[in-house]
This record gives structure tokens, C-alpha cells and sequence, in this order.
């Protein structure tokens, strides 16, 4: 996942919460974007798993 990746799936995130914090969604789709958000921050963590913390060039 590249720096831009990172950067669009973040983004995409911004307006799961934006979208479910505004309450103008069906249950529906209320649930579809959670499981979205869910596997969209489940790929960032395994992206951004830093280990024992140590930052490395690549």
C-alpha cells in the first residue's frame, strides 16, 4: 500500500463516520458502510503494523 493508498482509504473512512454521524441513513445502508469501514481499518492496521516500533526506510 503506497502513501497515496493510505491517504484515499483514510479519506474514505472520513466519510464512512461522516456519513453515519449525520443519521441520514437507512439501517441498511448504516450497516453496509460499517462492514466497509470495518475491513477499510483492518487493512490499515495490518498496513501500518509497526512491530516493536522501529521505522525503516523502503
Amino acid at each position: 500500500m503506497t502513501d497515496t493508498d493510505i491517504a484515499d482509504t483514510t479519506d474514505r473512512i472520513e466519510a464512512i463516520i461522516e456519513q453515519l454521524e449525520s443519521g441520514d441513513v437507512s439501517l441498511e445502508r448504516a450497516t453496509e458502510l460499517k462492514e466497509e469501514g470495518d475491513e477499510l481499518l483492518a487493512e490499515l492496521e495490518a498496513e501500518l503494523d509497526l512491530g516493536d516500533g522501529e521505522v525503516r526506510e523502503q
